[in-house]
């Protein structure tokens, strides 16, 4: 494989003899992206945007990003194009996840076509989303009336971590966790804790998104048969012909010693 493709740089090509495949790792050259490619004869492809989502408090932000993103873009401005292709779509896994310190949208389809579909509305998704004060809103924090009168919050995902603190399980799960890493942003809650929830401000929403889904900061896995030059070809024509550089966010710092 030439060193230079679609404009990115081949750093190394690795045989994974207990896979039957091969790895090939490439970075964008203009943008930082990075691409890691399993490459073997498994006619099921499978694809995953990945970011470093590291939460500064528990305001959810990255949480209400995932869904968000995932609520209209500008080439696919419909209000929920992630259930249109769960309606539509001939995949075989389609999701999106928050972790402590990373977000993740991985996809999979065995036809090639609805492949690429796939991965043309998740990067669009996740680079050029609209990011409407109204899905804001839907998706994180709102204020509306009840039935008897009375002013409550609402919002899907305050709803569901609503849920999971009223969980007892879940609640000593995660306050053991969180007195265990203090001083680490790990003991922050990346899907929210419900009265820091309501704290989440639009325009800090909006500056999650600038800072963090920048090419710069997305590393993307891929696995299956489909050739590798085609795929970064998509990727840079589809997606990173779109963007500059840009200054890489610190890496996560690591954990000090208790003693």
């Amino acid at each position: 494989m030439d060193n230079l493709i679609h404009g990115f740089q081949i750093i190394s090509e690795t045989p994974l003899e207990e896979l039957h495949a091969e790895g090939i790792f490439a970075r964008h050259q203009r943008t930082g992206l990075e691409v890691y490619h399993i490459r073997n004869d498994d006619t099921e492809n499978l694809f995953a945007f990945a970011f470093m989502t590291p939460p500064q408090d528990s305001s959810g932000v990255a949480h209400i990003l995932e869904h968000s993103v995932l609520c209209g873009s500008k080439r696919y401005p419909i209000r929920d194009p992630f259930l249109a292709l769960e309606k539509q779509s001939v995949k075989t896994f389609l999701n999106a996840m928050t972790f402590p310190d990373k977000t993740v949208y991985p996809a999979s389809s065995i036809v090639e076509t609805d492949y690429f579909n796939l991965m043309s509305v998740y990067g669009d998704a996740v680079f050029f989303p609209l990011l409407e004060r109204k899905t804001f809103e839907q998706e994180g924090w709102r204020l509306e009336r009840a039935e008897n009168g009375t002013i409550r919050y609402s919002g899907v995902v305050l709803n569901e971590m609503r849920g999971a603190y009223a969980d007892f399980d879940s609640a000593v799960d995660r306050q053991s966790r969180y007195s265990l890493l203090q001083d680490t942003l790990y003991a922050q809650d990346s899907g929210g804790y419900p009265p820091a929830i309501v704290d989440l401000s639009y325009e800090a929403f909006l500056a999650f998104h600038r800072r963090y889904y920048h090419p710069v900061n997305c590393k993307v896995f891929l696995y299956g048969n489909i050739p590798t030059e085609k795929q970064l070809r998509f990727l840079d024509e589809r997606f990173l012909c779109n963007f500059q550089a840009a200054e890489r966010p610190p890496l996560i710092p690591a954990m000090h010693p208790y003693f």
